[in-house]
């Protein structure tokens, strides 16, 4: 598989824009670090030069400056350097001004003079993190895709083989099928390494795409589907929320429950978002038609076409149960963690409502037998650091592959300690158990 190359350690090139010397002298000073490249300019036309004369990541421009505003400087930005992040520093008085300026130039973020010094060095770094995570995104699809393209040419090759060098190709058929294996193998590595990077986005939770693509996986295999069907449906469970990289970070961080209905629509329209990324893939499109169809419902009261019993495809009806059994776990849908028993009662009482009464009884029978060899039905997730907080049940933590926490309760303290070892260099896995509510009390 073609490697990413694009190094977490690279250095951030920086544009700040002010007519005011002292700003600049202000900024320069806040930012100065071996991560950063800093570039000055007293206008934006000065600005533009050096935008013409470097790679830039990131700029940072005053609203109010004489000849060319901020606004008119980003959107001339915008225009020729779409890729480059743009963040606005206006005053409290250019509110208006800045809410058109954000909408015409593009602007990902603006920030009030005079700025507090870590809420704007926290808005930088995150802008350049999902810039990074954004390239990284477009090399991995692309990687796909070639190797996609890899596979069409190699069936090609042996149609082509068949009718010319039939001798021939029973001779060598041991190693093109090793071939195949081996690029299978990349392209199933390929869609777990970009479900990660799916996950890195704020507001979707770490480690669903796995337990949802392992738990669906389960119920498929005691319902006896083929194994061409499980492939699509662990692939639709890894990549179940890749529509959602398309929505707002103030949706995604949204209990669905408190949604309007007009947000609830935009929400729920992420899956058919992420059917439209995955239909050009063909060893993806049963996968994505799955993806498209887990918000219908049993009794046809679901979107997007109210599809009702059998004619939602059996993986969708899979998905869903998993899918919501992982999230109410969670609080993503009611704003509150429930716990694991107040999930199964919740599931059985929404059979033939939304969900289908014999994917159900597989799921929670599974369970049982879970919890009954290993004394405990709540799933253990792996989550980011960037996720930790207080009052988690950690079910382990590796420093380095090497254990360093387990069966333990987080604290302050402890998430202080667990971010110094990753300051320091460390490689670190976290995994929790969810719905441990019940456990608590």
């Amino acid at each position: 598989m073609n490697d990413i190359n694009i190094s977490p350690n690279k250095v951030a090139k920086l544009l700040f824009v002010d007519d005011e010397p002292n700003v600049l002298k202000s900024l320069h000073r806040l930012f100065r670090s071996p991560e950063y490249e800093i570039h000055l300019a007293e206008s934006g036309m000065a600005g533009l030069e050096v935008l013409k004369a470097h790679d830039i990541d990131l700029i940072i421009s005053d609203m109010r400056m004489p000849q060319m505003d901020g606004a008119e400087f980003l959107t001339l930005a915008a225009e020729s350097w779409p890729d480059t992040l743009r963040i606005l520093l206006t005053g409290y008085a250019d509110i208006s001004s800045t809410i058109a300026a954000v909408n015409q130039g593009r602007i990902y973020q603006y920030c009030t003079k005079p700025w507090e010094d870590t809420e704007l060095k926290s808005l930088v770094n995150n802008a350049l993190e999902q810039k990074r995570m954004r390239e990284e995104r477009k090399q991995l699809f692309e990687i796909i895709n070639q190797q996609n393209q890899q596979l069409n040419e190699i069936n090609i090759n042996l149609e082509l083989k068949v009718e010319k060098r039939t001798d021939q190709l029973r001779k060598s058929l041991v190693s093109i099928e090793h071939a195949n294996e081996a690029l299978q193998r990349q392209y199933i590595d390929s869609v777990k390494v970009f479900a990660k990077i799916i996950e890195m986005r704020p507001g979707i939770k770490s480690g669903h795409a796995k337990y949802i693509a392992e738990k669906a996986k389960d119920i498929a295999m005691r319902i006896n589907m083929d194994s061409k069907q499980i492939k699509d449906l662990v692939f639709a469970g890894l990549l179940l929320q890749i529509g959602k990289i398309s929505l707002p970070d103030s949706l995604l961080t949204k209990a669905q429950f408190s949604m309007t209905s007009l947000e609830k629509n935009q929400f729920f329209n992420h899956a058919k978002e992420g059917q439209n990324l995955l239909n050009s893939i063909e060893l993806l499109h049963n996968a994505a038609e799955l993806i498209s169809y887990q918000y219908e419902y049993f009794n046809g009261s679901g979107h997007p076409h109210g599809f009702v019993g059998q004619e939602i495809p059996l993986g969708a009806r899979i998905l869903s149960v998993v899918r919501d059994y992982i999230t109410y776990l969670d609080g993503s849908i009611t704003g509150k963690p429930m716990t694991t028993n107040q999930v199964k009662m919740h599931l059985s009482s929404k059979k033939n409502l939304y969900y289908d009464p014999n994917v159900v009884d597989v799921f929670l029978a599974l369970l049982t037998e879970a919890e009954a060899e290993a004394n405990s039905d709540r799933p253990i997730v792996e989550i980011s650091w960037t996720q930790l907080q207080p009052g988690m049940e950690v079910a382990e933590i590796l420093s380095n592959d090497l254990l360093y926490i387990k069966d333990t309760i987080l604290t302050e303290k402890l998430i202080d300690d667990i971010l110094n070892l990753r300051q320091h260099g460390k490689s670190l896995t976290f995994r929790i158990r969810l719905g441990s509510l019940e456990h608590k009390k």
